[in-house]
């Protein structure tokens, strides 16, 4: 296993030196095949995986066994967001949508990091951009049609990878988006019609971002300029 470098994360980029230093003996690197589960609803949080690689999916679900994606994680974030809240158990399943690799902190180590000033406000900054990501998703999820939600979660999916290609199957994208696998083939179909993606068994090509823009119809593009705001032009965010 090849191990990245801390820098390809975001947040961990951006921590003081002397932080990181101190830090490094709590992070171990792992490999995050596809659909592994790093956090369960109501349990106990261990770790904190900051990515660099992949993409998580924080899913919130019904008793009824419903579930629907309520935020993307990438390299330009973390799991494990009531460390930074002072909560120690996590408030959602959080499942590997695309493989990756990530660095795994010990949630001590987060709670540590949470007692330098420069570390807290740059893990806080990071919380307040997964809100307004979360608020973008519901405005989507409440007003927009299919074809929009598509079009916005597959270049949210975009930002968050290298390249143009994304592993993924029409049951998870209709998993994720909580509607009907029949729906998510015609809209992805649709979308292929126009030119502005492949879509291939368990693979989706983006071949025209700026049209996939025009097609979101403004409901993509404001919880990422806030991510840009908060966090620096230097991130991962387009």
């Amino acid at each position: 296993m090849t191990v990245i470098s801390t820098e390809s994360n975001t947040l961990l980029r951006g921590m003081p030196a002397g932080i990181m230093s101190g830090l490094r003996r709590s992070l171990s690197f792992v490999e995050l095949p596809a659909r592994t589960q790093i956090e369960w609803d109501d349990s106990p949080l261990e770790y904190a995986y900051f990515l660099t690689s992949g993409i998580a999916s924080v899913v919130s679900s019904e008793n009824g066994g419903l579930n629907i994606e309520a935020a993307l994680v990438g390299r330009e974030g973390m799991t494990g967001l009531p460390l930074v809240l002072s909560d120690d158990r996590s408030t959602s399943d959080v499942i590997m949508q695309v493989a990756g690799t990530g660095w795994r902190a010990e949630a001590e180590a987060v709670r540590r990091l949470m007692e330098d000033g420069a570390c807290r406000d740059r893990l806080l900054r990071y919380v307040n951009t997964v809100i307004a990501q979360i608020q973008g998703t519901a405005l989507a999820y409440g007003r927009g049609k299919l074809e929009i939600r598509l079009a916005r979660w597959l270049l949210m999916c975009h930002d968050r990878v290298a390249g143009d290609e994304l592993e993924l199957t029409h049951d998870f994208v209709a998993l994720m988006l909580g509607v009907r696998r029949a729906g998510v083939t015609v809209a992805l179909h649709e979308l292929e019609g126009r030119a502005l993606i492949r879509s291939t068994r368990g693979r989706v090509v983006i071949r025209d971002r700026e049209g996939l823009l025009d097609v979101t119809n403004g409901f993509y593009g404001g919880p990422e300029a806030h991510y840009r705001r908060l966090l620096g032009e230097g991130s991962t965010m387009v």
